[in-house]
C-alpha cells in the first residue's frame, strides 16, 4: 500500500465520502484519473459506504385486485416493480441505452435468419434447478404463444417456435421465419424474463412454480392489490449482490398517500412523486428526488374501429385541442417537453422533430369536426392516477376542448378499473408507456396481436400497408434504410393515428437519504430500473 493509498484509506475509514475523497484528494495534489479511487481506497470506501442487510420497502400505485406477478408479462407499474425483484433476461439495456448481455453468455445473429444464444454456466434458478438451454427454448416458445398474450408477443412473430434447435444443454440456435433486427433488443425488454420449463400460465396463481426465476430474490408472499415481500437469492449468480435481505412493495391507493409514507419514514422510496409535492419532498434533508430524463408518455387514446374516432377527421380534429405547452407547463409542472404524436424520442429514426409540430387550434378542430358532422360532441375520457400525468393531462384536454366545441367527461377511476376487464376496450382513454426504440414499440402497442394495442390500430382501413412496412423495417439491415422506412410508419400514425401524444415526461422519484446506489439514466423504468432489479441499491 503507498502512503497516499493509506492516507485515503484513512480518511474513508473516517466516513469520508467519495466526494470529500476527490476533493481531499486534489488539495493533496493527487492526480485521480476519471474520479477514480486507489484500489484499496476504493474498496474502503465501499466497505464503509455500503451496510449489507435490511429490508428495503418501496411504494407503487398498482392495478388493484388484478395485480400480479408474471416474469414475462406486465400491465401496471406494481406488476413491473414485482417482476424486477425475481427475473433476470438473456440481456439488458444499460443506463446509456445500450444492450448488454446479462444471462447470455452469447447472443448473436448467425444469419440474417439465425440466431444463436449460449447461457452462462452454474446460473441457478430459486428452486436450485441449473439454467439450461430447454429453459430458454420453453421462455421464448412461452412468448410467441400469441393466445396467452404476453406483453412480449408482438416482437417474437419471427421466431418460428417449432424450429428451435438445442445444440447442448447451454446453446440454442433460433430459426427464423423471417430476417429481424430487432430480435435482439426485443430479448433486452425488462419483461423477458427466462423462466424454467413447466412455467405456468400468465399471473400468479396456482403453484410455487409461477414465483421461480434466476433474480436477485424470490417471493416469500403476494396479496394482490396490497403487497408482496421479497427475499434474498442466496444462491444469486452476481457476486456479492443483493445487499437486502428483503424487500416489501406496497401497494398505495393515491400518490398522495404515497408521499405521506415516505414523510413519515414508513417506506424508502416511492415512484412517481406528484410534481406539486417534488417541493415538499425536496425540503427535506433525509429525502431526495431522483429525476430520470426519459422518452415515458401518458398518451389519450383513440379507438380508431369506435365512434366517432372511425372517421379521421375527428382524430384530428383532438389532436388539434391539445394545449401542449399548458399540458407540460401544468400536467407534469415543466418536468418534461412537448411531443408530436410520434412515439420514442431516443431512437436514431425519430421523425417526430422533422413534422409540422401540432398546436393548439380550436377553430380548426371545430371545423373538422363540422365536416365529420361531430359538432357539439360529448365524450367520456377514462383516466387514473397510476401514473403522474394522466390526469392531469386529462383535465387539461377536457377544459381546452370546450373552445372546440367539445365537451368531455373526464373520468377518473381507480387503477383496478382503468387497467381492469375494459381496458383496451375504451373508446377514449388516457395510459402510459416506457422508453423504447420506435420498432420494438410499434411491437407492443399498435401491430395486430400485440398486448396492448389500446388505439385498435389493426383496425384502421390502411393498416396493412402499416404491416407491410414494419416487416420491410425489421429485415432491412441498412441503418439509413431502415430509417426511411420507419419515417414512413411514423408518418402514418402522424396523419391517421389513434394517440395524442402531448408530452414526454421526466420519471420523478424519491427516495431517503439512507439509500444509496441509484444511478442517473435515461430512464426506461422508475429509480434507475428499481434500483436494477433491487440488486445495485443499497443502505449507507
Amino acid at each position: 500500500m503507498t502512503s497516499v493509498d493509506e492516507a485515503l484509506s484513512r480518511e474513508v475509514e473516517r466516513g469520508m465520502t467519495r466526494e470529500h475523497l476527490l476533493r481531499r484528494a486534489a488539495a493533496l495534489g493527487i492526480v485521480v484519473a476519471g474520479g477514480s479511487l486507489g484500489p484499496l481506497a476504493e474498496a474502503a470506501l465501499a466497505e464503509t459506504q455500503i451496510k449489507r442487510g435490511g429490508t428495503f420497502r418501496l411504494a407503487v400505485s398498482g392495478a388493484g385486485a388484478s395485480d400480479f406477478i408474471d416474469g414475462q408479462h406486465i400491465v401496471a407499474k406494481s406488476d413491473i416493480a414485482r417482476l424486477m425483484t425475481g427475473w433476470d433476461r438473456l440481456a439488458y439495456i444499460d443506463e446509456k441505452f445500450k444492450i448488454q448481455l446479462e444471462l447470455a453468455e452469447e447472443l448473436r445473429a448467425e444469419k440474417a435468419n439465425q440466431i444463436l444464444i449460449r447461457v452462462k454456466s452454474g446460473i441457478e434458478f430459486h428452486n436450485g434447478k441449473t439454467l439450461t438451454a430447454d429453459d430458454v427454448i420453453y421462455s421464448i416458445r412461452r412468448t410467441a404463444t400469441t393466445k396467452l398474450g404476453l406483453f412480449g408477443n408482438g416482437a417474437f412473430q419471427s421466431v418460428d417456435p417449432k424450429r428451435m434447435k438445442k445444440l447442448d444443454s447451454r446453446t440454442v440456435r433460433l430459426f427464423l421465419k423471417r430476417a429481424d433486427v430487432t430480435l435482439i433488443e426485443a430479448f433486452a425488454q425488462y419483461f423477458q424474463g427466462i423462466v424454467p420449463v413447466g412455467y405456468a400460465p400468465k399471473s400468479f396463481r396456482g403453484g410455487p412454480l409461477h414465483t421461480i426465476g434466476t433474480g436477485p430474490f424470490k417471493l416469500k408472499s403476494f396479496t394482490p392489490g396490497r403487497q408482496s415481500v421479497h427475499v434474498k437469492n442466496e444462491n444469486y449468480w452476481r457476486d456479492g449482490q443483493p445487499y437486502f435481505d428483503q424487500v416489501v412493495i406496497t401497494n398505495f391507493p393515491d400518490d398522495s398517500a404515497k408521499v405521506n409514507a415516505l414523510l413519515g419514514g414508513q417506506i424508502d422510496a416511492m415512484t412517481d412523486v406528484p410534481f406539486a409535492q417534488v417541493p415538499v419532498v425536496r425540503r427535506r434533508n433525509n429525502l431526495k428526488i431522483f429525476i430520470s430524463q426519459s422518452g415515458a408518455w401518458t398518451p389519450l387514446c383513440m379507438a380508431v374501429d369506435q365512434a366517432p374516432f372511425t372517421d379521421v377527421r375527428v382524430r384530428r380534429a383532438f389532436r388539434l385541442l391539445a394545449n401542449r405547452p399548458q399540458m407540460v407547463a401544468q400536467g407534469l409542472s415543466g418536468a418534461g417537453r412537448i411531443a408530436n404524436d410520434i412515439y420514442s424520442p431516443f431512437d436514431p429514426a425519430y421523425a417526430g422533430d422533422d413534422f409540422p409540430q401540432r398546436k393548439y387550434d380550436p377553430e380548426q378542430a371545430r371545423s373538422l369536426l363540422k365536416a365529420a358532422n361531430q359538432e357539439n360532441l360529448t365524450i367520456d375520457l377514462i383516466t387514473s392516477p397510476a401514473d403522474t400525468g394522466m390526469v392531469e393531462g386529462a383535465t387539461i384536454f377536457a377544459e381546452n376542448a370546450r373552445a372546440g366545441g367539445v365537451r368531455v367527461n373526464v373520468k377518473n377511476v381507480p387503477g383496478g378499473e382503468l387497467y381492469g376487464p375494459q381496458y383496451l376496450k375504451w373508446t377514449f382513454s388516457a395510459d402510459y408507456w416506457g422508453t423504447r426504440s420506435y420498432l420494438p414499440q410499434a411491437a407492443f402497442g399498435s401491430l395486430a396481436g400485440a398486448a396492448f394495442n389500446e388505439t385498435h390500430w389493426d383496425k384502421y382501413p390502411n393498416y396493412p400497408r402499416f404491416a407491410r412496412l414494419y416487416r420491410q423495417a425489421v429485415a432491412t439491415v441498412d441503418a439509413k434504410k431502415r430509417a426511411q422506412i420507419i419515417r414512413d410508419m411514423q408518418k402514418m400514425e402522424y396523419d391517421d393515428g389513434g394517440h395524442i401524444i402531448w408530452g414526454f415526461k421526466n420519471l420523478t422519484d424519491a427516495h431517503s437519504t439512507k439509500v444509496g446506489g441509484f444511478k442517473v439514466d435515461r430512464g426506461t423504468l422508475n429509480l434507475n430500473k428499481y434500483g436494477n432489479g433491487f440488486r445495485t441499491i443499497y443502505f449507507v
